[in-house]
């Protein structure tokens, strides 16, 4: 089936008149199909995700859309329709220019981002227990798959010094938890970052909730750095904590285990979709953050 196809079917699907502008936008990892349409005589995005094992992350974003994108701090798209059966979830949202690649940012956009993380951060926690599941980066630590880890590292640069890390997975997870949890966007990358005039639209809610304040920087920072950019981690951290009331030494061990644990336990399974040289900047920062978190041991 062809994606002009699919679109029509999406379209008689939920009674939507789709228009005849249409491309298939890259991204969705979670399952779901990205497309942008014209619809009202506006450019918009469609994100239909079919029933399966993505529906559920699906209807959690459309969820926040409903419910929590008025209250968050930072600008969001707008959702502007939506459809959800037992057949699909389709959420139609407004379109708006990708941000810079991320080694192309500047200080000032660090600095920005790292604030809007921080406002994001100051949303009260929803009371709703649907927004209280562990988020995932807190899962792979509680349920560290050690010797997966040790498998893939142990044929880098960083072999001798990962073990004894390794030994200790449960000190990572102690040291991310210390602080108080906070509302977080949970997938956050420059890659669901939009650009609309001066202002960031932060996009991709499908698993936002409730967690430690360290996994979005930590996660930001890391897929930054794998795709090249050398983000101004110390400016960060200090445009973070002037919006946020948290212990600046407990954050810092907390956000160094916690881009630990991405490296350790997430990177492994992606590897192989990434570059020798890419894989060698990973293992040169997996490095640097096994030395400052023996430092802060």
């Amino acid at each position: 089936m062809t994606a002009e196809d699919e679109l029509a079917g999406i379209g008689r699907a939920v009674g939507w008149d789709l228009g005849a502008e249409r491309e298939v936008l890259a991204g969705a990892a979670s399952g779901s199909r990205v497309y942008r349409v014209r619809v009202d005589g506006m450019d918009a995005v469609l994100k239909v995700t079919t029933a399966g094992p993505g529906q559920s992350a699906a209807r959690r974003e459309l969820r926040f859309y409903q419910t929590l994108a008025r209250q968050v701090p930072v600008t969001t798209p707008a959702l502007l329709r939506h459809a959800d059966d037992d057949n699909l979830t389709a959420i139609l949202l407004s379109a708006h220019p990708p941000a810079l690649p991320a080694r192309d940012w500047d200080l000032p956009a660090w600095r920005r981002v790292a604030r809007e993380v921080a406002d994001l951060h100051s949303t009260p926690v929803p009371e709703q227990s649907s927004w209280l599941d562990t988020p995932w980066l807190q899962q792979i630590l509680d349920r560290s798959s050690v010797d997966s880890a040790g498998a893939y590292w142990s044929r880098t640069e960083a072999a001798h010094r990962v073990d004894r890390v390794l030994e200790k997975p449960e000190a990572l997870a102690a040291a991310v938890a210390a602080t108080e949890d906070r509302f977080l966007h949970g997938d956050c990358h420059v890659g669901n970052l939009l650009g609309d005039g001066s202002r960031l639209v932060w996009a991709d809610w499908q698993v936002a909730g409730v967690g430690k304040p360290a996994v979005d920087l930590a996660f930001l920072w890391s897929r930054a750095h794998a795709d090249g950019a050398e983000p101004p981690y110390a400016a960060m951290v200090d445009e973070y904590l002037a919006r946020s009331e948290i212990d600046k030494a407990a954050l810092q061990r907390s956000l160094i285990a916690a881009e630990l644990g991405v490296l350790l336990f997430g990177w492994p399974a992606f590897a192989a979709h990434r570059t020798q040289a890419e894989r060698d900047r990973l293992t040169r920062r997996l490095i640097q953050l096994i030395e400052g978190w023996n430092r802060s041991a």
